[in-house]
Formats: structure tokens, C-alpha cells, sequence
């Protein structure tokens, strides 16, 4: 596990890991779980047909998912955007899609080549 590449990918690894009682290989597992994780995708769908309950949910979704691997940047974005579209600030919360697409991105990346 290259923990510094993983760490430039926006992920707190020793947080993840301290989650894990230090268990490298579950955090390994986990983040590629991650990977397969279609909440990024769902809440960009949702976007685009202008469904803010599903926007919502999958924002909603996209926090948990990373919150708990400790997927700092996505979490920080998908917190944010998911208080937005809860309070009806929709085209706010839209407005954040580039950045949480991108966080996502960075994080996949850093996933598949770091652990």
C-alpha cells in the first residue's frame, strides 16, 4: 500500500486505518469497493434529469460510502452538496458536481494505483 499516493488522492489513510484496527489489507479491500461504487455516477445522472430527491439520495450515499473509508476531499464535496440539495439549493448543490466528479476521479485513481 503506497500510502502517500493514496494520501495525494484525498484519502486520510492512517484515519482509514485506525478504522480498520490497522488492518492494511481490509483497508485495501474497502477502497476497492470504492471503486465499484456507482454513487458518483447515480448522483450525476440525477443531475442531469434535474431529479433532486435522487440527487439527494445519491449524494447522501456518496458521503456515507466515503466518510467511512475516510475519503476526505469526496466526503468534504458530498457533505456540502448533499446539505444544498436538502436545504432546496439546487442549482447550488449542482454547481459542486464538477469538483465532486474530479474528487472522485482523483481518489479511483490513487485507488488503483496505490493499494
Amino acid at each position: 500500500m503506497d500510502k502517500a499516493l493514496l494520501e495525494q488522492g484525498g484519502i486520510n489513510v492512517n484515519e482509514a486505518l485506525e478504522r480498520m484496527m490497522g488492518n492494511e489489507k481490509l483497508l485495501s479491500r474497502l477502497l476497492g469497493k470504492f471503486l465499484e461504487d456507482a454513487s458518483c455516477e447515480r448522483l450525476a445522472q440525477a443531475i442531469a434529469v434535474q431529479d433532486a430527491q435522487a440527487a439527494a439520495e445519491a449524494a447522501h450515499t456518496l458521503k456515507g460510502v466515503s466518510g467511512n473509508l475516510s475519503i476526505s476531499t469526496v466526503y468534504d464535496l458530498a457533505s456540502r452538496q448533499c446539505d444544498l440539495f436538502r436545504s432546496g439549493a439546487w442549482e447550488e448543490g449542482c454547481a459542486l458536481m464538477p469538483q465532486v466528479e474530479d474528487a472522485c476521479r482523483i481518489a479511483q485513481d490513487a485507488i488503483r494505483t496505490g493499494t
